[in-house]
């Protein structure tokens, strides 16, 4: 079995010059998958910077990334799409358009025996009160209607400026390793479980942290890292795109 693993593209809705060459390797990259004949592709989360279904818009600026992930779906690659801190609403386009599995918490599969778990990992950082809060009124389901009856260009323009303020808020240092702490507990509980290998992404420090019965792997991000995961026959590396 081949599968490979990203996380944190966080494509953004207006492509500058920066974007335009983090989607270069992007793009490089999914060819490589595309020529690799992978079984999965799994997307970790937060690969848009920003994804809120209308039901019957999509983004145009990410056109692109959508055809690249549609070749590679029909050359038999299977595509799992985990949700983000960053994806605020699924409807169907991914199931009937991508031929895409999307899962909003979390997934688990064995392959070439080993159980993975996969989530993006947000829901399991710890002493962040403001963020859990944040996401719960972003997810409200009444908020979420109201925000259907407005115009796309102009509800997508205000999640782009929500977006780019929850990336420009500073973190502190204390702060952003107690996140990690929550992600590697967790991983720590699910291999005492039983689990293989936990794969996460959402913090944005591509890490491996190997325990006695099992591995936790961190994807890191494609913003200033560019790393993936790569797991062929039974063995992974968590590799940086060249």
């Amino acid at each position: 079995m081949k599968a490979f693993f990203i996380s944190d593209v966080h494509q953004k809705l207006v492509i500058d010059n920066e974007e335009s060459k983090k989607l270069h390797k992007l793009y490089q990259f999914l060819d490589y998958v595309y020529q690799e004949k992978a079984d999965y592709l799994f997307l970790v989360g937060d690969i848009f910077d920003l994804w809120f279904e209308y039901r019957i818009v999509i983004p145009k600026p990410y056109f692109q990334t959508m055809q690249k992930l549609y070749r590679i779906s029909e050359n038999n690659t299977k595509l799992i799409f985990l949700a983000g801190n960053h994806d605020f609403l699924f409807r169907d386009f991914f199931k009937k358009c991508m031929n895409a599995e999307i899962y909003l918490d979390s997934y688990q599969i064995r392959i070439d025996n080993k159980k993975i778990f996969i989530a993006h990992g947000d829901e399991y950082t710890i002493n962040d009160f403001r963020y859990h809060l944040l996401k719960s009124i972003l997810h409200n389901k009444i908020l979420i209607s109201i925000f259907e009856l407005v115009h796309p260009d102009i509800g997508l323009s205000i999640g782009k400026l929500m977006s780019r303020s929850s990336r420009a808020s500073k973190t502190s240092v204390k702060l952003e390793r107690k996140r990690e702490t929550g992600l590697e507990n967790f991983a720590k509980k699910k291999i005492n479980d039983g689990i293989d290998l936990i794969v996460m992404g959402h913090t944005h420090n591509p890490k491996v942290i190997k325990y006695k019965s099992g591995v936790y792997v961190n994807l890191g991000d494609w913003i200033t890292h560019f790393s993936y995961l790569e797991f062929i026959d039974g063995k992974f590396d968590l590799k940086r795109w060249r």
